[in-house]
Formats: C-alpha cells, sequence, structure tokens
C-alpha cells in the first residue's frame, strides 16, 4: 500500500503561542526553533498513534481488489472518499461508481464497504499502482465560516453570525483583513450567539475584510503529548554528558496520553 499526500493540512495542532505557553516562555527569540519544535511533535505524535491529526487529503494505492468485501483506510477519523478509481491494462482509468459502496466513518480506522450484491471491478488491472483511492481524513470536519468583524482590542472579538460555538472551544482563524493579529489557533470565550473573544489576544489594526475561522477538534491528550515532546526537545535541545551533574530520566508520560488513540492497524 502506498501513500500520497494531496492536500496538506493549513495549521498545526499546536500553535507556536500555545507552546510557548506550556513552555512559560514570554520572549520572542527562540519562536522559529519552537516553530520547528511543534512541528516535528506533532510528526512524532502523527507516527506513534497511526493518525493525522488536521484535516488533509490523501491517495492510498493498491496492488489488487480485497478477497473481502471491504477495504480498510489507513490514518483514522475519516470524514470522506473523494474517488475509488482503477486502471486496467490498457491504461483505460475508470472510476468505480460510489452507488456500489458504502463509505463508513463511525468506525476508527474508517472502510469501503461494498453494499449488498455489490462486486469490486473485474478488470484486468494495470501492474503499477492500478487502483486510487483519494479520501480525507484528520480532526475537524467543520465548515469554515465567513468573519464579517475584529475588533482592535485586548481580546480581540471576532464576529460570525451564528458560529454555533461554545466557550473553551478551540477555534482557527485565518486570511482576516488589516486586523491581522487575529489569524492562528486560539481558544475562545463565547460572548454572544454572533461573537466569540480570542483568549489571550491584543489586536493590531483596524479590520478591513474577509477572514475566515473553522472549530479544532484534536483531543486535549493529544495535544498535550505534542506539547510534553515540544518540551522535551526544547529542554534537551543541547547534547548533554550523563553522570557528570546530569541524570538521564525516561518518562513515558507521551505514551500513555496517546494510548487510547493509537490505531492498531493499518
Amino acid at each position: 500500500m502506498r501513500t500520497e499526500l494531496i492536500t496538506p493540512p493549513v495549521y498545526n495542532a499546536v500553535s507556536l503561542d500555545e507552546a510557548k505557553d506550556y513552555l512559560r516562555i514570554t520572549h520572542s527569540d527562540e519562536d522559529p526553533s519552537i516553530q520547528a519544535f511543534c512541528m516535528a511533535a506533532q510528526a512524532a505524535v502523527e507516527h506513534w498513534a497511526r493518525r493525522k491529526l488536521i484535516t488533509q487529503t490523501w491517495n492510498v494505492y493498491l496492488l489488487d481488489w480485497p478477497k473481502r468485501d471491504c477495504i480498510t483506510l489507513p490514518f483514522g477519523q475519516l470524514q470522506s472518499v473523494t474517488h475509488v478509481k482503477y486502471t486496467d491494462t490498457d491504461g483505460t482509468q475508470s472510476t468505480f461508481s460510489s452507488d456500489d459502496y458504502t463509505v463508513e466513518t463511525t468506525t476508527d480506522p474508517g472502510r469501503i464497504v461494498l453494499n449488498y450484491n455489490e462486486t469490486w471491478p473485474t478488470a484486468t488491472l494495470a501492474t503499477s499502482n492500478p487502483i486510487e483511492i483519494q479520501f480525507v481524513c484528520g480532526y475537524g470536519a467543520h465548515t469554515p465560516q465567513a468573519v464579517t468583524g475584529a475588533t482592535n482590542a485586548a481580546p480581540i472579538v471576532l464576529t460570525i453570525v451564528g458560529h454555533g460555538y461554545t466557550s473553551n472551544d478551540v477555534v482557527y482563524v485565518y486570511d482576516v483583513g488589516g486586523n491581522t493579529a487575529a489569524d492562528g489557533l486560539w481558544r475562545i470565550t463565547k460572548v454572544t450567539d454572533d461573537t466569540f473573544s480570542l483568549q489571550g489576544s491584543t489586536g493590531s489594526a483596524a479590520y478591513t475584510s474577509g477572514g475566515y475561522a473553522i472549530r479544532h477538534d484534536v483531543p486535549e491528550a493529544v495535544m498535550t503529548a505534542i506539547k510534553v515532546r515540544v518540551a522535551d526537545m526544547y529542554e534537551n535541545r543541547e547534547s548533554m554528558v550523563v553522570g557528570q551533574g546530569y541524570t538521564l530520566t525516561k518518562t513515558n508520560l507521551f505514551e500513555t496520553l496517546l494510548w487510547p488513540y493509537r490505531l492498531w492497524c493499518c
């Protein structure tokens, strides 16, 4: 099984500001390093848990149809299947009709399951990655909502009519015109049904236009595991000699936090 990233996630699970709060760092001198630690820590979490955290699109390629009536897709948190295509020995690519299968998003990992009395296509397949399945996975299957206002204040208050968020939701904000300090990953406080504030934020300019917000649903334990790994990389970013005033201690907190979310197949 070969996989290929088609559309990468638009943000990291843990923002720079969240990581700095966890590390109790107030200066910006090390921001590039901490941002890199966040990305590396997320990759470590995804590798260990066998998941992809933030919404993204992948292709998976198979050499043959399965002998059973389902295909289990990797990475967990399946949101949707875009298409199932296959190429025959003549080089002709065809699309397997979505009327012939059901996409199971309620199981984790998700599956493509043949409908009753349906079969996989019988064409003779090409020899190199003939079956292509494109799918969307990750936490955060929410539709972006348009921002119509962002106060130049502390904290910033965003306006989205009927946003549906509740206090302490985590929301990713992007493409805000003028008041660009609103962009980023924020924990929010609901003000009204149409407004909410970005905790710890300070406006940078008057709002001009545009902007979107999308709710972020990565489990808190998974986000904490990322922060734990960031802290470990930050504290141990330089080499040390064990036995000369240093004690090497190994903690299993990282694995303990992620254990309930680890996939045991795919």
